[in-house]
């Protein structure tokens, strides 16, 4: 989504010019159907279009590609028009989500006979007419469907490790076998993990399965590792201190390789806090950056 509004804003000038150009050669005395038809054959990366009266309220139905609602009509559009820059008989929005159609649009607001003219261009369709991004949708959809199933396989998985804890954990208190600390303590192992995979599968569906419109930042999303991460050294602390239980009920001569464990992850809870600690620097930089501007 950024990189459309980058590559967008780079190159506002030509397409504005563009929408500019090819709209003063359509004949735009009275709105109607067949003006939207021409319009749509004109743009194909137009998805909507209507007309306000000139205090920007909504006298036309919104029309789309294949359908009209009716409802929109009386709605006050004035929150899209910059007022001064209106002046001069058009304006050009800047991106922003559409709550009609859910894309990254612009609107283009000219000036018509008793009113206005709004018209809602698809940012990425606009891009990909001048060429500036490549439009792979087969492969986007492959690449989709891939990580649906991955998303889907580990959601799978960490809920079965979940009930798979609870299940043996019901065996040991409804069996024959006598309680003990590894009762307690794997199901508690299980747990943790199912818990891991389970919130990695939910972001890997949030991220690239979902509608962008969900999740509209392709920044790098630390909290999903930052979680995982934490599950996994809870996890695998929790089997050290297991251990380390085990062997000063049985053999004191296995404490070292009991210690190693510890050692080693003493070491990653350090990495792992200089990593919390350089993800926060980054997410506070951009803050100081704009106050000092």
């Amino acid at each position: 989504m950024q990189n459309l509004v980058r590559s967008y804003v780079t190159n506002a000038p030509l397409i504005e010019k563009f929408i500019l150009t090819s709209l003063g050669r359509v004949s735009l005395k009275t709105f109607n159907v067949q003006l939207a038809e021409r319009l749509y054959k004109t743009f194909p990366s137009l998805e909507l279009v209507y007309q306000c009266d000139e205090g920007f309220v909504q006298n036309s139905p919104n029309i789309y590609v294949d359908r009209e609602e009716e409802h929109h009509a009386g709605v006050d559009r004035t929150y899209l028009v910059d007022e001064v820059a209106i002046q001069k008989g058009y304006h050009v929005s800047e991106p922003y989500i559409s709550t009609a159609t859910g894309h990254l649009c612009i609107t283009v607001i000219y000036a018509v006979s008793g009113g206005y003219l709004f018209l809602d261009f698809r940012v990425r369709k606009l891009l990909e007419r001048f060429d500036l991004i490549e439009k792979n949708d087969i492969f986007k959809q492959i690449n989709r469907s891939s990580y649906a199933v991955i998303g889907g396989g580990l959601l799978f998985f960490g809920v079965f490790v979940v009930l798979y804890g609870f299940y043996t954990f019901g065996g040991y208190i409804f069996g024959a076998e006598p309680l003990s600390m590894d009762t307690v303590f794997k199901p508690i192992i299980a747990l943790t993990l199912g818990l891991a995979v389970y919130d990695l599968g939910k972001t890997i569906f949030e991220q690239e399965v979902l509608p962008r419109t969900q999740h509209v930042s392709d920044t790098f999303n630390a909290k999903t590792l930052l979680n995982f991460s934490v599950s996994i050294i809870i996890a695998l602390l929790i089997e050290a201190l297991l251990v380390v239980f085990k062997i000063a009920l049985h053999d004191y001569k296995d404490l070292p390789y009991a210690s190693t464990l510890i050692a080693a992850l003493a070491f990653l809870l350090l990495v792992f806090a200089v990593f919390i600690y350089l993800v926060r620097k980054s997410e506070k930089e951009p803050l100081d950056t704009r106050a000092d501007g």
